[in-house]
């Protein structure tokens, strides 16, 4: 028979092992461009976490609660400003990247 540790150490491999090929399949399938839209993204989050943190006062309302929804608005934010303003980062991977990775 088989301990309890032995048995979640086990477990814990499988799982170890399932989450790896998602990795892999979720990396292999994301193309070039939704990669560099998504770095495009982070980007623009960390300008917008940067000018939030540039503030002079602190407001009647903030919170961390409060502070969690702002960062949380700003990931949407960024993503949505990514996808519909050129900033030109996602550009200029795929053109820097592009011959790498389709060329293999």
């Amino acid at each position: 028979m088989v301990d309890s540790t032995t048995n979640k150490l086990m477990n814990r491999k499988v799982i170890d092992q399932v989450l790896s090929k998602d990795k892999q399949k979720l990396s292999n399938d994301m193309t070039l461009d939704q990669v560099a839209q998504e770095f495009e993204s982070l980007f623009v989050n960390q300008m917008l976490k940067s000018a939030r943190s540039a503030k002079l006062a602190e407001g009647i309302l903030d919170s961390e609660a409060h502070s969690t929804y702002q960062s949380l608005l700003d990931q949407e934010y960024s993503k949505t400003l990514a996808k519909n303003h050129n900033f030109g980062i996602a550009e200029g991977l795929v053109r820097q990247f592009g011959k790498r990775v389709n060329g293999n």
